[in-house]
């Protein structure tokens, strides 16, 4: 729909344009009175033909016999040469019909008329592939953005999913009824992520009804020692972040902080927007020495996954201060 509308804006935009600028040149180089009521109807009806014939027959045949991707300079010239000569029928029909007959119209005016639409058909093809061509770059940019977020998208769940059942088979032996109980949260929790309609990006508020189905598994299995503070502002609710962006930095909180400390501590959540940003904080205790080092594919998907939704917009950053872990997220404010 964009696509059509900026096409036929650019159509009659430039049409008017190149017709508004010829029919200036000739007033101001025509010697004596101008009848202007006449170049005002000389004027429409050039840019009403040049329209029709630009996008009836040139556009419409090069759509029907060029191949999808490719150019050939044949068809373009076959193109260019019918509507040249149908509009120059065209012109001869008005002229005859509503013109001045008496006058005559030769051959070589006939010809003439037809190496001047020539010229002006060639110039509005070499901008149609220009456009087009930029058009099928940014087409091509963008599905292959969405095929990567998609593979991404793929990579974060099943990981997810690994961590989840490890917590699981830690309790098995410790707990069994909590075991059984982190079961149900977990099926809950996909059961959750099943019924929505899973995309790139979702809003944090969406985000954090995710996570507190996650913090529910996790408060089952480190009871007192896990304590969570969430202190989110209300406009920011509606931002957009990538979808498990937050779940990510909370479960990573959790994972290599909170877990390793034999009196747990406090996960804290802060959001706000400034200056126009989303800014997002997880903030945790954190023991460097106990910690293993991981794989850190979530937090690497992350950073993929926001350079690619929000470009060099968007950031994400880590700092440890006084055994505190901060992760941070500075995201363009974008309501869903």
């Amino acid at each position: 729909m964009k696509a059509n509308i900026s096409y036929y804006s650019l159509q009659i935009i430039g049409n008017v344009l190149f017709w508004g600028w010829v029919s200036l040149m000739g007033i101001t180089g025509h010697e004596g009175d101008v009848d202007l009521g006449s170049e005002i109807i000389l004027f429409l009806i050039s840019v009403c033909i040049s329209i029709l014939a630009t996008h009836f027959i040139l556009r419409a045949y090069l759509k029907k016999h060029l191949p999808e991707s490719q150019t050939s300079k044949k068809i373009y010239a076959l193109a260019i040469l019918y509507a040249a000569i149908i509009a120059t029928l065209l012109n001869f029909l008005w002229w005859l019909g509503f013109g001045e007959p008496e006058k005559g119209y030769s051959i070589s005016k006939a010809l003439i008329l037809i190496a001047v639409n020539i010229a002006i058909f060639s110039i509005w093809s070499g901008l149609y592939i220009a456009v087009t061509s930029i058009t099928e770059r940014f087409r091509l940019r963008k599905q292959l953005r969405e095929q990567e977020l998609a593979s991404l998208m793929n990579q974060i769940n099943p990981h997810f999913l690994f961590n989840s059942l490890n917590t699981i088979r830690g309790m098995i032996y410790e707990d069994k009824e909590k075991s059984a109980e982190l079961v149900t949260k977990l099926s809950t929790l996909f059961r959750y992520n099943l019924s929505t309609d899973t995309k790139a990006h979702t809003s944090l508020g969406a985000e954090l009804e995710v996570c507190q189905h996650y913090l529910a598994i996790e408060d089952i299995r480190l009871g007192e020692r896990l304590n969570v503070s969430i202190n989110i502002s209300p406009e920011s609710k509606n931002a957009k972040i990538p979808t498990m962006g937050l779940l990510t930095l909370i479960e990573n909180a959790i994972k290599h902080g909170i877990a390793h400390l034999q009196k747990g501590g406090t996960v804290t959540l802060n959001s706000r927007i400034e200056n126009n940003m989303l800014m997002i904080e997880v903030i945790n205790p954190f023991n460097e020495a106990l910690v293993k080092s991981g794989t850190q594919v979530g937090l690497k998907n992350l950073q993929q996954r926001i350079a690619l939704i929000f470009g060099h917009s968007g950031k994400m950053s880590q700092t440890i201060t006084d055994s505190t872990f901060t992760a941070s997220l500075a995201l363009p404010f974008e309501p869903v």
